[in-house]
């Protein structure tokens, strides 16, 4: 079995920091989840995914409004409990060989980032559905993942592959409002120990690209700034950040 290089996933990407406004269900599966496993068919309230033949279960939407962040926050709940997991982002699939899925069905979780990046690829959609079967015939791991692209979009070329997603269950994550990513906004500043004033924080949303994973990156990089500069976080401090004039 190839494992990859290991990954360290964002450490303020936790449910804590996830702003639920839209995706309250998904949410409260994933939480409980989280608490169950190994044991999560025993978890009460998750509904239709506790009888499903393939345990699978994909989180459907639109590229930067919080898949990988609710990716990450199961791991980070599983991995302070020791239970058995592992976190792959398909975007990197390239610099694999697919039989780096060869034994994670014998996982407690095997969580894939971004299954839609091997689309169209044979031998990938070919490792991927083989992969599925192994945890049907198992019956041990729970498969977690994201995708922008629905079970049935025929860019996966594989018609088995399609049709094993398809009996998994989909949850879609909506995106937030302008309130939501304010919020957003304020609770990562908030783990990462920074003040944001309000004023600051709608500067922020008003004069940068509004999706969530540049948010964050700005976050980050505000972040870095405020420590080089000893300052606290301000509007000045955006403006200088994004290149901005005063206006």
């Amino acid at each position: 079995m190839q494992l990859p290089l290991p990954v360290t996933l964002p450490v303020d990407e936790n449910f804590d920091s996830f702003v639920n406004t839209g995706n309250e269900e998904v949410v409260s599966v994933l939480e409980q989840i989280a608490t169950a496993l190994p044991h999560w068919r025993q978890a009460i309230g998750l509904g239709p995914l506790a009888s499903l033949q393939l345990p699978l279960l994909t989180l459907l939407g639109s590229s930067a409004i919080g898949k990988s962040h609710l990716l990450f926050a199961t791991c980070h709940q599983l991995a302070s409990k020791a239970v058995s997991h592992l976190y792959l982002n398909l975007n990197d699939y390239k610099a694999w060989s697919h039989d780096i899925f060869e034994g994670l069905e014998n996982l407690s979780l095997i969580a894939l980032d971004n299954i839609h990046a091997i689309a169209g690829d044979t031998d990938w959609e070919e490792a991927l559905f083989d992969l599925l079967n192994r945890v049907v015939e198992t019956k041990h791991a729970l498969v977690i993942c994201t995708s922008h692209l629905g079970p049935s979009n025929p860019a996966f070329t594989l018609p088995d592959l399609r049709s094993r997603l398809a009996w998994g269950v989909i949850y879609h994550v909506n995106q937030l409002d302008d309130a939501g990513r304010e919020e957003a906004v304020r609770l990562r500043a908030e783990e990462r120990g920074l003040k944001l004033s309000k004023q600051a924080r709608q500067f922020l949303l008003h004069h940068s690209d509004r999706d969530l994973k540049s948010l964050m990156s700005l976050l980050a990089r505000l972040d870095t700034r405020s420590l080089q500069e000893q300052k606290r976080l301000s509007v000045a401090m955006v403006k200088r950040e994004l290149n901005l004039k005063d206006q």
